[in-house]
């Protein structure tokens, strides 16, 4: 019975070459010549790195998986990543550096302004003693109100009164200022009984100086001066209309009456 005929034993692609019957594949002898290194044996190829093997002699040898462009892309990559993770880090320092300040920091409010009241402090007013300079009638200081902790605070509040003027007031033993401010309780102006912060007090009877009481000196026109100085006499009191001196008392100085002024005569001693 004949066999079958293969249906490519026709065309000439399909039919073995006799230039190659003495090819390993197909049962001929290794080939000979120059280029019988260049092949590598028979039912064997190329080692891979890694494999075990070692590569055969005049074969190129394929670099290790990663190297080249992909492993630029991964190297860039990992700088990116780090340069991320420093900025984050950053920010979420700033980001609790400033809850904390926020939350533990120094108090960002400001401190309420000082007010005029008993046992508050005052000083000079810079702004109107420049005023001051410039108008020659000026004569009296203008205070202000300060925090007693103030360096530039001088004296303390012992009373305010309603008073048109100063000499109105019938202010606490121990004044030493006495001076008028803007008020808006209790009347269009008040006036301040005030004491040195310093150890200077002239208002203490007899050292001359802050509202006249009794236990101060004056002179022949009932102007105040210390009871040291020459021709100074004694206060022993101070009388409105028709109210009689007290007793010891060995000469009246009458004034007549003054609005600025809460006596109508001045009773001296000896």
């Amino acid at each position: 019975m004949p066999y079958p005929v293969s249906p490519d034993a026709g065309v000439p692609e399909h039919q073995p070459d006799p230039r190659r019957q003495d090819s390993p594949w197909n049962g001929g002898q290794p080939p000979s010549g120059p280029f019988a290194a260049s092949r590598p044996p028979s039912g064997q190829f190329p080692a891979r790195p890694g494999s075990g093997q070692e590569p055969e002699p005049g074969w190129p040898s394929t670099g290790p998986v990663g190297t080249g462009d992909d492993g630029g892309r991964r190297r860039k990559s990992g700088r990116r990543d780090r340069v991320w993770a420093i900025v984050a880090f950053l920010v979420a320092a700033a980001v609790i550096g400033a809850v904390g300040f926020y939350f533990f920091g120094p108090d960002s409010a400001e401190e309420p302004t000082a007010t005029w009241a008993v046992d508050s402090c005052a000083g000079p007013d810079p702004a109107a003693e420049s005023t001051a300079a410039e108008n020659a009638e000026a004569e009296t200081t203008t205070y202000r109100a300060l925090s007693c902790d103030d360096p530039a605070a001088t004296v303390t509040v012992l009373d305010i009164q309603d008073a048109v003027s100063v000499g109105q007031l019938h202010c606490p033993e121990g004044t030493d200022v006495v001076f008028q401010k803007d008020g808006n309780a209790g009347g269009e102006t008040q006036a301040v009984c005030a004491r040195n912060l310093s150890d200077d007090h002239p208002g203490d009877p007899g050292m001359g100086g802050g509202q006249l009481v009794i236990g101060d000196c004056v002179d022949g026109d009932g102007a105040e001066l210390a009871c040291s100085s020459d021709g100074a006499r004694p206060v022993t009191g101070l009388m409105v209309g028709g109210v009689e001196c007290p007793e010891g008392t060995k000469d009246e100085l009458p004034l007549g009456f003054d609005a600025q002024r809460s006596y109508e005569t001045i009773c001296l001693g000896a």
